[in-house]
């Protein structure tokens, strides 16, 4: 039988370590969730004034009092964005790893690091390079390369900007999504590959039936992280194109933050981005669906 004064210095111990990491959680986010969800149900505006309107700014989302005349085509933008940068991560990622781990292992590392400089690469820096390489005259750098080869210039932000803005943040997620599935690829038995070319497999049936299905989880991982990722994200289109040419790269989360820090909108932004957190969560959900996590989480069975 246990002591009753062991146990109680032991979650008193407990405590002490872990109240300041609950106390940072608190004040850090669930004190701005709930502020923000309080701001959404007012109109305040530079003034700061908390002047209580209910669901108009809901209902002006959804075109039931008044309408916002671009949230049609913020929602097309969001959903072209995401369609777009999400294959390109996960697939991109997922394609480079296992080329990268079937070449010699020296070179393998050498590649891997060079696809992971994007994440050292400070956003403003990354930002820069994808709108010098774009940019619409002959100094920028693929139309540099067009002008020396006698062609004519193209204005790259105006006939592409979508393109650019989610090969930008694709490009971005690959470099995460490759080095968390090397790793797993690296985990899993050479018996099972081994074992696979015995049997007459080729690359192609090894990849497809062996490495895979062993890689459920880390895409899981992956998919669950980025979707969220790239639905919440505006600092990259932000710094690349601001979200236009007229609105055509602005995004959910863009049109939130434009709307409450360029227009001083608190309400009508706070009332956007509470619909964001709540597609969050169903997203999230679709997506552990999806997957099947509660099969992947269910304990097999041994018949006896």
């Amino acid at each position: 039988m246990k002591n009753p004064n062991i146990t109680d210095r032991k979650y008193l111990a407990l405590s002490v370590f872990i109240s300041p990491a609950v106390v940072l959680v608190i004040l850090f986010y669930f004190v701005p969730v709930i502020l923000t969800l309080l701001i959404a149900f007012t109109d305040m505006d530079r003034s700061l004034q908390w002047n209580f309107i209910g669901f108009d700014n809901f209902a002006k989302l959804f075109g039931l009092k008044g309408k916002d005349p671009f949230i049609g085509k913020i929602i097309k933008n969001t959903l072209i964005y995401i369609a777009g940068a999400l294959p390109l991560t996960i697939g991109g990622g997922l394609l480079l790893s296992i080329l990268s781990m079937k070449i010699d292992r020296n070179a393998g590392v050498f590649f891997r690091a060079i696809f992971f400089i994007p994440r050292a690469v400070p956003p403003v820096v990354w930002g820069f390079l994808w709108v010098w390489a774009f940019e619409g005259t002959r100094y920028g750098l693929f139309n540099a390369i067009r002008t020396a080869l006698g062609l004519p210039v193209v204005h790259w932000f105006i006939k592409y900007p979508m393109l650019i803005v989610i090969m930008a943040n694709g490009f971005l997620g690959i470099s995460l999504a490759m080095l968390v599935f090397s790793s797993a690829i690296a985990s899993i038995p050479r018996d099972l590959t081994r074992a696979a070319e015995i049997d007459g497999a080729t690359d192609w049936q090894i990849t497809r039936y062996v490495i895979i299905p062993m890689l459920k989880w880390p895409i899981l991982t992956m998919t669950a992280w980025h979707l969220m990722s790239f639905v919440n994200s505006y600092v990259y289109i932000m710094l690349i194109t601001n979200g236009g040419p007229y609105y055509a790269t602005e995004v959910w989360s863009l049109y939130a933050y434009h709307a409450a820090f360029n227009r001083y909108r608190y309400g009508y932004g706070a009332s956007l981005i509470t619909v964001l957190v709540l597609v969050n969560i169903a997203l999230l959900f679709i997506v552990l669906k999806a997957f099947g996590v509660r099969k992947m989480l269910s304990r097999g069975k041994i018949e006896v």
